[in-house]
């Protein structure tokens, strides 16, 4: 399916569906928009169909799931992905960072969650704030340098969305903050895809 608008693609599964004896779904999309996966699990809910989103869209995980839906996904959570990176902090010792994130959905949860990691942790994080990013209005990235340098720490865990780290990381290095002594450890459900980010 190339089409994975709302209205299309509930259309073309549904034909699907009704059309074909078919015992499950095998699905990959390059949208990369969590509202495929929305749907992708509402299909299953309503048809009891099993459906495994394998990239892009559709394996952007999503918690919690509809009541019967039968929706498999293949990726790991924000928490999953937290949880590998304070292990990594551990490993090497890394305990000060701070917060970076913008106004993607879900940002909240992400902060509290890191909240959730250090506070429950015998480590001794020493969480240097958390900064949140409103892209909008700010074309040429002025404000976005100048938050960027102020924040504290040289490791930095960053929630946003695909396009909002490509701006944040130009913005990034532009102001210094992308070479040797930074570590950016970027966290997110829809940032896969084959493009790299601006190096």
């Amino acid at each position: 399916l190339n089409e994975t608008d709302p209205r299309s693609l509930i259309v073309r599964l549904c034909d699907v569906l009704s059309s074909l004896p078919i015992h499950g779904v095998v699905f990959e999309d390059d949208a990369r928009s969590e509202a495929v996966a929305q749907i992708l699990d509402f299909v299953s809910a309503q048809t009891s169909v099993p459906i495994v989103g394998v990239n892009g869209g559709a394996a952007i995980v999503l918690t919690p799931k509809e009541k019967g839906s039968t929706f498999l996904q293949l990726g790991s959570s924000t928490e999953q992905q937290l949880q590998v990176i304070f292990e990594v902090l551990e490993e090497y010792d890394w305990t000060a960072f701070a917060v970076v994130t913008t106004l993607l959905p879900g940002y909240e949860a992400f902060v509290d969650y890191v909240e959730v990691l250090t506070d429950s942790s015998f480590i001794g994080w020493e969480h240097r704030g958390v900064l949140t990013l409103n892209l909008t209005d700010d074309p040429e990235g002025t404000r976005l340098r100048r938050q960027l340098r102020e924040v504290p720490a040289q490791i930095r865990l960053l929630y946003c969305s695909r396009d909002e780290a490509e701006a944040i990381f130009r913005a990034a290095r532009d102001a210094g903050l992308t070479g040797p002594g930074y570590i950016w450890f970027v966290v997110g459900t829809n940032l896969g895809g084959s493009d790299r980010l601006p190096e």
